[in-house]
């Protein structure tokens, strides 16, 4: 396997200027602090500091703080942006003064090099989506950590520089799953290309191929890991169901704890771990069936039909019952209560709509109402324990097309298209955009919360953004 160990840690203190790197030069991977508009002001100890994996807390998309600024653009309310090396779609995690990312940055061409054959629908093998590129070069996959304080990049490494098993599509990047921390360590997740632990000091603690060589249909990884306790869980459905599973390895060293056979087909859900009566379930979405499981074996507790499409959107939970959603082949949305078991398709599904759902974005909770979204941004609330509708077709103020998943606070949810505008919507049973706000670039990659500061991945920097 290619080298663990490619690593550099910067000498920059936090909060001093960095200088700006040339790429062309192959000087660092990131430039920091291409330039600071505001002089950052220190988090309050009341605030939530920490966004500690994909969609916060709990994998909810909310805040527990409203202290976020509600009026930005690159010149209003930038706290500081720092240019990131090369492309990636994982959201930035954040506990403290740390925000880490992953990034992939394109190298040699080796033409030879193929992507695995694929089964299409029809179960024979051939498949090819024209949209299918990537595995005939090579990529280093970066992990890195930056100040939340300044911008400046308190260390980088690259996990792996080596060629990747399958393609990915061309919109898509070989980072895209998003890190999860415990405070303690930090593990990043590249599917094929392993799992990777991390100190808060850039130190490698463990790695893992324990997931072997994951395809999925030549679209990409986007998955993220979760914690529960001391495991480390990762979904990893691929092809049409062989070899899908679901993975615990021991958090501190990397170790296998116990593996769950699936037979569902390719998935980049993220699981979520939900509080049902006395016990607890790991949540996983799927096309053929969605499934509750016990977290610390991997037992199948219960489960229930699908969402018959693939599940790229992650389910939320809340009032007792789990949201799925999915918008490929088939536009689905349903609510399950769970706490049951065996199969619960008959007793369990509480409510289920059949349109306004997204290929890409994950749906959010936000007090009683469920909000989906389209691809294109038309927004439908329904009331969460009913399935009523509230409105429909809310339409965002211009024409545009998103990848990043909504995410809230107080009253407001933040949707933010890729062409880095960011609608301002008050939640609520009426459609209301109260106004826009841009970063000036593209953005594909979910904001995260924490500390007062709103971060947005752009296709070039992350911007943190902060109110005087």
């Amino acid at each position: 396997m290619p080298s663990f160990d490619s690593a550099r840690s910067s000498d920059t203190k936090p909060g001093a200027r960095a200088p700006l790197l040339s790429f062309r030069m192959r000087l660092p991977f990131t430039a920091i602090l291409a330039f600071t508009v505001l002089m950052p002001s220190a988090p309050r100890a009341s605030d939530a500091l920490h966004w500690p994996q994909w969609r916060g807390e709990g994998g909810t998309g909310v805040s527990t703080a409203s202290d976020y600024p509600t009026e930005w653009s690159p010149t209003t309310n930038v706290a500081w942006k720092t240019r990131i090396q090369g492309r990636g779609h994982s959201s930035p995690v954040v506990w403290g003064d740390h925000v880490f990312l992953t990034s992939s940055i394109q190298g040699e061409h080796v033409p030879d090099h193929k992507a695995p054959d694929h089964l299409g629908y029809d179960l024979k093998p051939g498949y090819l989506h024209p949209d299918s590129v990537g595995a005939d070069y090579k990529y280093a996959l970066k992990v890195l950590a930056l100040d939340a304080r300044s911008g400046a990049l308190l260390w980088e490494h690259t996990a792996y520089d080596g060629l990747m098993h399958d393609n990915r599509h061309r919109k898509n990047t070989y980072a895209s799953p998003t890190p999860v921390t415990d405070g303690t360590l930090v593990y990043f997740y590249f599917e094929a290309a392993g799992l990777y632990a991390y100190d808060f000091k850039g130190r490698p603690v463990w790695k893992s191929e324990a997931l072997g060589t994951i395809a999925k249909g030549g679209m990409g990884p986007g998955t993220s890991p979760i914690l529960y306790e001391d495991l480390l869980i990762v979904q990893a459905d691929q092809e049409m169901g062989a070899n899908s599973a679901l993975v615990a390895l021991d958090k501190k060293t990397g170790r296998e704890v116990w593996r769950a056979a699936r037979t569902t087909r390719r998935s980049w859900a993220t699981p979520l771990i939900v509080r049902a009566g006395a016990r607890t379930e790991l949540i996983a979405s799927g096309a053929e069936m969605v499934a509750g499981y016990d977290p610390r074996s991997g037992k199948e507790l219960w489960r229930a039909r699908g969402t018959e499409s693939h599940p790229i959107p992650s389910a939320v939970f809340g009032h007792g019952l789990i949201f799925f959603t999915a918008g490929s082949q088939a536009k689905r949305a349903m609510a399950i209560r769970p706490g049951g078991d065996g199969d619960l398709t008959e007793s369990a599904i509480v409510w289920s709509y059949r349109k306004g759902t997204a290929y890409v974005p994950s749906p959010i909770l936000h007090g009683d109402y469920l909000y989906l979204m389209t691809d294109a941004g038309l927004v439908t609330c329904l009331d969460a324990k009913t399935g009523e509708v509230k409105y429909e077709g809310g339409r965002p103020p211009v024409p545009a097309t998103f990848t990043a998943s909504v995410v809230g606070y107080g009253d407001r949810l933040l949707m933010t298209s890729e062409d880095g505008d960011t609608f301002v919507l008050k939640a609520g049973p009426e459609h209301e955009i109260l106004r826009t706000n841009s970063v000036g670039e593209p953005v594909y990659a979910s904001p995260a919360l924490a500390g007062r500061t709103i971060y947005i991945r752009g296709a070039e920097h992350l911007f943190a953004i902060r109110a005087r």
